[in-house]
């Protein structure tokens, strides 16, 4: 019996010293051994995931274990990283300022002061589809129509409800799905859905696949309206889909909010600073691998119209650059 114990005991012994062995990341920057980095990104049909997988791969290189979480989109990250599920994640920086500061979708919540800024990416164009053959030609027309607004909580959610309340609209006066963006585009072709949110970088790969199926048509915004947004929230950009881009017979007027990477500011400066520089230093492959990172991320416009803090350990990487002074 006491040598069943012994045994026992050093079974035990041997397995808590090989769990120690693996090494633990601390939020406070202490490590042991390798550390794990997880990157919240967005349904895997949208185009936060595939950027997210690149990312992972250059932070392995960087020599961190790392690896890629199919999510909600931007609210479903911050409540991820507010809540010690994701060390990065990439999000639409109008559901980022609203969650720190308090104020829209999250009045109702402690700001997340926490929250910081790794880099920006692409700017995000509201892009509204509909069938070419509707008869939706302006905002206003959705009324009594259905409509898709991506996931709820999402980035593209949220910039909907603004667009809504800047119409004098709410989502009562149409009949809403939230869905994923591959899930939206299924459904407008097969006539479920009226007209559909895809909020994301140009060209956007799922509308691009999705002429190839269908005739569709974009809604433009009023410039009154776009004026409107821009004037009383400062994510908000005027934006012009150029009609070349999708082989349109004219431009589409909309509005558009940048995706930024984002972490807690309780995340080491180590950890941000390699994973900054990890990032930084191969955006020439990531442009290769995305186009819409290719036609609209520079270094010369990475940091500009962030509205919330950068992250210590980034602002390290890019002083060092003289990227940042």
């Amino acid at each position: 019996m006491k040598c069943e114990k012994k045994n026992i005991l050093l079974i035990l012994l041997l397995m808590i010293l090989s769990l120690t062995s693996l090494g633990v990341e601390t939020r406070e920057g202490g490590t042991q051994g390798k550390k794990f980095i997880t990157i919240g990104t967005a349904p895997i049909s949208g185009l936060f995931y595939p950027i997210g997988l690149s990312f992972s791969r250059f932070i392995k290189e960087a020599g961190y274990n790392c690896s890629v979480r199919s999510t909600g989109g931007s609210g479903d990250n911050i409540d991820l990283i507010l809540d010690d599920k994701v060390e990065i994640a990439i999000a639409m920086s109008d559901s980022v300022v609203q969650a720190y500061k308090g104020t829209g979708a999250y009045e109702n919540r402690e700001a997340a002061k926490g929250l910081r800024c790794i880099m920006g990416l692409h700017y995000n164009y509201v892009q509204i589809i509909t069938r070419k053959n509707s008869n939706i030609k302006k905002f206003e027309d959705l009324k009594g129509k259905k409509v898709g607004l991506g996931v709820y909580n999402s980035g593209v959610e949220l910039n909907a409800r603004l667009i809504y309340e800047v119409h004098n609209m709410n989502y009562s006066d149409t009949e809403v799905t939230y869905a994923s963006p591959g899930e939206l585009v299924e459904q407008l072709k097969k006539g479920v859905l009226d007209a559909i949110f895809l909020t994301n970088g140009i060209p956007n790969p799922v509308i691009t696949n999705l002429q190839k199926e269908i005739d569709i048509g974009f809604v433009s915004m009023s410039n009154d309206k776009i004026k409107k947004l821009v004037d009383s929230h400062a994510f908000f950009h005027k934006e012009i889909i150029n009609k070349k881009i999708y082989n349109l017979k004219k431009d589409v007027y909309t509005v558009g909010v940048k995706d930024i990477v984002i972490c807690d500011a309780r995340l080491s400066d180590k950890v941000v600073y390699d994973i900054t520089k990890s990032i930084i230093e191969n955006l020439d492959e990531l442009k290769n691998e995305h186009e819409v990172i290719r036609r609209n991320v520079f270094l010369e416009n990475s940091l500009e119209n962030i509205k919330i803090p950068f992250h210590n350990g980034a602002i390290k990487y890019y002083k060092e650059k003289g990227i940042l002074k």
